[in-house]
């Protein structure tokens, strides 16, 4: 398993030329807006180091928290928010594009969804356009606190049905709140970082 012994922000990237190029390996993880991307990622790296916000689509930057001194664990924008302005979606889009271009050594995305309510027009969207960049993908499920055993079982199996056009995917159930799916995720993101 994949233990976090320090972590700490190495850089917060708001322009193409801002991104960080160097050896390491990073994960990287992305989901439209008020998925608990913030929240998951402070329960993975074991401290309040990615900021929640009650405003929906707050992060407009790229930013990297450095993990063991070795990996990036990536906090990418959110997409699918609505009210960000023309000028705005583009500097996301040539972000984006630039980051997941140029990065060769992203060896793993984590694309969030919501588990209560399955994919949306957003996510399908933003698959149909990440898929161009072949990089790996793997599904994370959130906010699983709210579902029953049962009603997270037929998530997993809808999101394997919708998502199965794509690819063929790993899911992981997770409860940032109940700290549930960490041990699974963590041993996962250990043999990716290996």
């Amino acid at each position: 398993m994949y233990n976090v012994k320090r972590a700490e922000l190495s850089r917060t990237a708001y322009l193409p030329n801002q991104l960080i190029n160097d050896s390491r390996k990073g994960i990287a993880f992305v989901g439209r807006s008020n998925v608990g991307k913030s929240s998951l990622m402070n329960v993975l790296i074991n401290t309040k180091i990615a900021k929640v916000s009650s405003t929906p689509g707050k992060t407009r930057s790229i930013n990297y928290f450095l993990v063991n001194d070795k990996d990036y664990f990536i906090d990418l924008p959110g997409y699918g928010y609505a009210r960000r302005s023309e000028s705005e979606l583009r500097k996301w889009e040539k972000l984006m594009t630039e980051f997941f271009s140029d990065d060769e050594k992203l060896s793993m995305l984590f694309m969030l969804i919501d588990s209560r309510h399955s994919l949306i027009k957003a996510d399908f969207v933003f698959l149909e356009w990440i898929i161009q960049f072949q990089i790996p993908i793997a599904i994370i499920l959130t906010k699983t606190d709210k579902l029953s055993t049962q009603k997270i079982q037929i998530a997993i199996k809808e999101t394997r049905e919708k998502i199965q056009p794509f690819g063929d995917f790993e899911i992981f159930p997770f409860s940032s709140t109940k700290r549930k799916g960490i041990k699974e995720l963590m041993n996962f993101i250990g043999a990716v970082l290996k």
